[in-house]
């Protein structure tokens, strides 16, 4: 379900130009953080414009739930979005605190509106994801 609305975040930057409106299908936050490449609270500090049609969001990470091995907290984080409200963009309001759910493809990370969350509930899905034991670590029950 992420996807879709992955894929309507795409086809909106396609369609930037045009009259187009941003729109987001429904999805519960778990389901979203399950299907993310990245998820993290970070407040907005800088929007740098990337030609016409996106721009850089750079975001100074708080928590990450999802993507630490790439991502990590108190480091800058840019996310690649729309300009415009009509494409999905991300918002713009700098110094605010947004919960997102972030998609990753050659190298770069990509956001949108519909993957935005208050940093209470993003908290709150990581919270009722299941917990993974991995070998080695002290859940692991490697004794005979």
């Amino acid at each position: 379900m992420y996807w879709v609305a992955a894929l309507s975040i795409s086809a909106a930057l396609l369609f930037a130009g045009s009259a187009q409106a941003c729109s987001c299908a429904p999805q519960v936050p778990a389901e979203s953080l399950r299907e993310s490449d990245g998820a993290v609270v970070g407040q907005l500090v800088k929007v740098v414009p990337r030609g016409k049609l996106h721009a850089d969001y750079r975001y100074e990470v708080r928590h990450v739930y999802r993507g630490a091995d790439l991502i990590e907290v108190g480091r800058m984080l840019t996310v690649r979005s729309g300009r415009k409200a009509a494409a999905c963009a991300l918002p713009r309001r700098l110094d605010h605190v947004y919960g997102l759910f972030l998609n990753r493809a050659n190298g770069r990370w990509f956001g949108g509106i519909c993957g935005v969350i208050a940093p209470k509930r993003l908290r709150h899905a990581a919270q009722s994801q299941p917990r993974t034991v991995r070998p080695g670590s002290a859940g692991d029950s490697a004794c005979a």
